[in-house]
């Protein structure tokens, strides 16, 4: 039922499927930052003289994320398209390039349930929590397996970006380029993960060694 239910919506056109995964994107990022971090959630720790003036600036920055929402889905679908697509001409296989961007840009979704998943975990779950739990929190990542006590807030930011969402990621293009390409499975996870996976690996381990 669901590989039937993605196959016709990879018969919609590139537009409609993106607007799906902006629109899951941008629901979680408003529930994250709107719900999650809230007035209480910001004044909890706040030690200035003028809230108003700050949460009224945090509100400016949250609507520029906002406006640049779909950039992101853009950004993370095209560089991923890509990396893949490199591969495919290195190993010489054949993909179809609308087919294969539209099977990205879907799977893009999975990368954004880290806001739902957050969203969810202290909306409808914790329902009390302070700002250090929320900044700390890095569902089903690597940081969790790892002793992070030494490390630098920003070098534990970057290592939670390897998790089991981005994991998802490429699994979902694996079964889809399969799916769609007739690719057995574990050759098609293979030149995902050589391409977009170390893409991203090299890009992660740039920032902690310029961090570092």
């Amino acid at each position: 039922m669901l590989k039937s239910y993605i196959d016709e919506l990879l018969q919609k056109p590139i537009w409609y499927i993106f607007l799906i995964s902006w629109l899951f994107y941008l629901v979680g990022l408003l529930l994250f930052s709107q719900f999650v971090w809230d007035r209480p959630t910001y004044l909890y720790d706040y030690s200035g003289d003028d809230f108003e003036k700050f949460i009224k600036g945090v509100r400016r920055i949250d609507m520029v994320r906002y406006a640049l929402s779909p950039v992101w889905i853009l950004l993370v679908s095209a560089v991923s398209w890509a990396l893949i697509k490199v591969g495919s001409m290195v190993t010489k296989t054949r993909f179809d390039n609308k087919v294969l961007l539209k099977i990205v840009i879907l799977g893009s979704i999975l990368i954004s349930l880290l806001f739902w998943v957050k969203s969810i975990w202290f909306i409808l779950i914790k329902g009390s929590y302070t700002p250090d739990e929320v900044k700390s929190f890095f569902p089903c990542s690597l940081v969790s397996l790892i002793n992070t006590e030494d490390m630098s807030v920003s070098v534990i930011k970057v290592i939670s970006k390897f998790n089991l969402f981005q994991l998802a990621f490429m699994c979902f293009i694996s079964w889809m380029v399969t799916i769609k390409f007739e690719l057995n499975y574990w050759e098609a996870f293979l030149l995902i993960f050589l391409t977009y996976g170390l893409g991203f690996s090299i890009l992660q381990m740039s920032k902690i060694l310029f961090l570092v």
